[in-house]
This record gives C-alpha cells, sequence and structure tokens, in this order.
C-alpha cells in the first residue's frame, strides 16, 4: 500500500464545546411542601362503604396532580435532549463517511488474508507430500491434516516436525498391526481354522488375544455342535434298530394243562364251541401290544387285567 496514511494526530483538532444545562424548578421549596402537605391530607384515610364514591374522587385528584408533574418532566426532557440528538445525528454522519472507507480496506484485507491462507495450504501439502513419499500405504492413508497448521502462528519448520511426529507414530500402528495378522494367521493355521475372517475382525478393533479367545469359542460351539449331531443320529439309529429287531415273546405259565389230541370236529355237534380263558404274559413294544390289542378287539377276544 504506498498510500500515506492520516495520522490520529490529525484530527486532533476535533473537539465538542458544550454547556451542561442547569434545570431550575421554579419555587421548588414551595411546590415540595405543597406536595407533600397534599399528600399527607388523604395519607391513611380510611373509606367505608358509604364512602366509595369520595375515594374515587381522591384517587382521581392524586392521579391527575401526578400525571401533572409526569407532563412536565417528559415536556423538559425532550427539550433538554433536542442538542443532544442533533449532535449525535452530525456525528453518526461523519462515522458513516468514516466506514464508506473502511468496508473496501476490510474486504482487501481478508482476500488477502485468504490468498495467504491458500498459499500456507498449498506450502503444507507440498511438505506432507514431500515427507510421506516413501511411507507405506497405511501411513499414507492414516495420515491427518491438522487445520490448525493453516493459523498465523505455527512456522513451516513447527508444521514439518508435527507432520515427522505423526508418522511414526503410524508407523509403530502399523508395526503393531503386522504383528498381530501374524499371531493371528499363525493361530488359525494352529487351529486350523481359515484366517481371513478372523483377520477382519482384528481390523476391526479387537486385539489379538481377544480374536484367539473368540477363535477358541468359536470351535467349542462348533465341537459341541458336531457332537449334538452325532447324538442324534445315534439315537435315530438305535430307534431304528429297536423298532426292526423288536419282538412280542408270549410266555404261558401253567395255570391249566391243554391236552394235546387230535381235534376232530362233529359236525354232527352244532353246539356254540367251549369258551376257554388262558393267563398271559405278553411282552413287545408300546407299537406291538398295540398291534396285539386291535387284533383281539376285532376278533371278539375278551381280555381283562390280573
Amino acid at each position: 500500500m504506498t498510500n500515506e496514511v492520516m495520522e490520529t494526530g490529525e484530527v486532533e483538532f476535533f473537539g465538542v464545546d458544550f454547556t451542561p444545562s442547569t434545570i431550575v424548578i421554579n419555587n421548588e421549596d414551595e411546590l415540595t411542601n405543597t406536595i407533600e402537605d397534599y399528600a399527607a391530607k388523604y395519607k391513611g384515610l380510611v373509606f367505608n362503604e358509604d364512602g366509595v364514591k369520595d375515594a374515587k374522587n381522591v384517587r382521581a385528584e392524586m392521579r391527575g396532580v401526578a400525571k401533572s408533574l409526569d407532563d412536565k418532566r417528559k415536556e423538559v426532557k425532550k427539550e433538554y435532549n433536542k442538542p443532544l440528538a442533533l449532535f449525535e445525528k452530525r456525528i453518526k454522519k461523519l462515522t458513516e463517511t468514516i466506514q464508506e472507507v473502511i468496508t473496501p480496506i476490510d474486504e482487501g484485507i481478508k482476500n488477502l488474508e485468504e490468498q495467504e491462507r491458500l498459499s500456507k495450504q498449498k506450502e503444507i501439502e507440498t511438505q506432507v507430500n514431500n515427507q510421506l513419499e516413501e511411507q507405506s500405504e497405511y501411513v499414507k492413508e492414516s495420515f491427518l491434516y491438522n487445520p490448525k497448521w493453516l493459523n498465523k502462528g505455527p512456522s513451516m519448520k513447527k508444521v514439518a516436525e508435527e507432520v515427522e511426529e505423526q508418522i511414526q507414530l503410524l508407523l509403530k500402528e502399523e508395526q503393531q498391526i503386522n504383528a498381530n495378522v501374524d499371531i493371528i494367521t499363525n493361530y488359525c493355521k494352529a487351529v486350523k481354522v481359515e484366517p481371513q475372517g478372523w483377520l477382519t475382525v482384528l481390523k476391526n478393533g479387537n486385539t489379538a488375544p481377544e480374536v484367539m479367545k473368540m477363535i477358541d469359542k468359536s470351535l467349542a460351539d462348533a465341537k459341541e455342535r458336531e457332537q449334538t449331531e452325532i447324538d442324534r443320529k445315534q439315537r435315530e439309529e438305535e430307534l431304528a434298530r429297536i423298532k426292526q429287531d423288536s419282538y412280542v415273546e408270549l410266555s404261558v405259565e401253567s395255570v391249566e394243562t391243554i391236552p394235546e389230541t387230535p381235534y376232530e370236529p362233529d359236525f354232527t355237534d352244532l353246539e356254540e364251541p367251549e369258551v376257554q380263558t388262558y393267563y398271559l404274559e405278553v411282552t413287545g413294544t408300546i407299537e406291538q401290544l398295540s398291534a396285539l390289542n386291535s387284533f383281539m378287539v376285532e376278533n371278539g377276544i375278551q381280555v381283562k387285567s390280573v
């Protein structure tokens, strides 16, 4: 900026001559005594039901006096403030003239500061890219810009130091991550499981010991489910074998001995056949006993519990 800037001293001639006004109340003592006597006349006055009209009249009279005093106050204040209002109006106009010059200067300064900020941002980006150039993809992708670097305070030297500090921290993080990946990969090989899914769990923020506990639990759950399935199949096979090999064992305990003489039908004897009773112990599966019961019912064989 080549234009000369006006020094503040060049407006030292600016001054204001004013005489503080004195407001005098004519006959103030007499007015004060009159008002006090007037107020004392009605102070503490008690009215009964018959005196409501008188009370209203007193109230109206007192309000009228108060209004007269306040109106005079407003009138004096208005006249008293006229010179001040005129003075403020003149100063405000002069201030607006100065503000018309300040506004474009302010905008120019903001534009220059924005250009400086963009220039510094570009310089910082170049600095960071140079320092990240030979780093791993993990470091490049994890690196974060500090917005405070764009402020006027931090120098480029300070920025470079903070960039290097962050790079070193990210390198340590990467080493730890790689170590954890090796731990989980080798552990998965040892217990014979695919590592890919567990590496994703590790990447989501779990530690290597936590992931190994998850793997152990998963294997235990799988083994339990496998044993449950084996037990189920064994039960099904056992039930099928029992159903196939089961039999009904009928044993007759001698209560009466039936002679083993050949039966020769006597067609001349048309009497109903003799009903005989046998005591049997029947052994078999539920399905077999149910079938036997159905057979006896269908053929009219009477059965009762003994």
